[in-house]
């Protein structure tokens, strides 16, 4: 079986077009979302139909949950505050209602999907280190989970002994007998360094993981930004990739 994995679309619809078009083209058999469809971006209506059309299984993430008043702005920065409050202006309600009923984390034989961590995927916190991935190691009861939130690609392996060491995704071997958590990074709002949009392609038959990245228009996307009087802090940052 292959799976295409994405996360962290954040309504940048001309990513997320770039994303699902390489999916297809990938002869996938199921495609994966790992929540936070809306936030900081644009088109937050059309990318929710979009991911909602294609994708097979879709949790929730925490600017999902904010847009639809099911989770406090509190603890987000003031740009992050700003986004949400226009897309929860402009949200239709028939999204508004798509996004409250969206699951924390799904399981489904050995692929755990949650946006943050699977020991506390509402208490949203990021997997950065080998500390956090130990926590998350020991909450998880089968072999694979992806994660996205920190909008970073990596990957975090423990072996048969309980060691853990932190890997590049780009390319990874699905070994019998280890667990993996993997971030497949970001499709609107990537924060390596690196601009181009992501995704991740999972072959269990051959048992591989790859990260894989593309250019999109980020001009488009930064041009409608400014129509909306979105922050110039989100915008510039889509060049850059922080």
């Amino acid at each position: 079986m292959r799976v295409g994995i994405f996360s962290d679309v954040h309504a940048n619809l001309e990513a997320l077009e770039i994303v699902l078009k390489a999916i297809e083209y990938e002869n996938v058999d199921k495609t994966i979302c790992v929540g936070d469809l809306v936030g900081y971006g644009p088109d937050p209506n059309q990318c929710i139909e979009k991911v909602m059309e294609i994708a097979d299984i879709v949790v929730a993430g925490n600017h999902d949950y904010a847009a639809c008043g099911m989770l406090s702005t509190e603890y987000f920065n003031e740009y992050a505050k700003m986004a949400i409050d226009w897309t929860s202006r402009v949200i239709e309600t028939k999204f508004t209602d798509i996004l409250s009923n969206l699951p924390l984390t799904v399981i489904e034989d050995e692929i755990t999907v949650v946006h943050a961590t699977p020991e506390a995927p509402g208490g949203w916190h990021y997997i950065l280190d080998i500390a956090d991935a130990q926590r998350s190691f020991r909450a998880l009861k089968n072999s694979l989970c992806f994660v996205g939130h920190s909008h970073i690609p990596v990957a975090f392996v423990q072996d048969q002994n309980g060691k853990i060491s932190i890997r590049n995704p780009s390319e990874l071997n699905i070994k019998t007998g280890e667990k993996y958590i993997i971030n497949v990074g970001s499709v609107g709002q990537p924060r390596d360094g690196d601009p181009r949009t992501t995704y991740g392609i999972l072959d269990t038959n051959k048992k591989k993981f790859w990260l894989k990245r593309l250019p999109y228009p980020v001009e488009g996307v930064q041009e409608k930004m400014r129509e909306e009087n979105l922050p110039p802090y989100l915008i510039n940052r889509l060049s850059v990739g922080q």
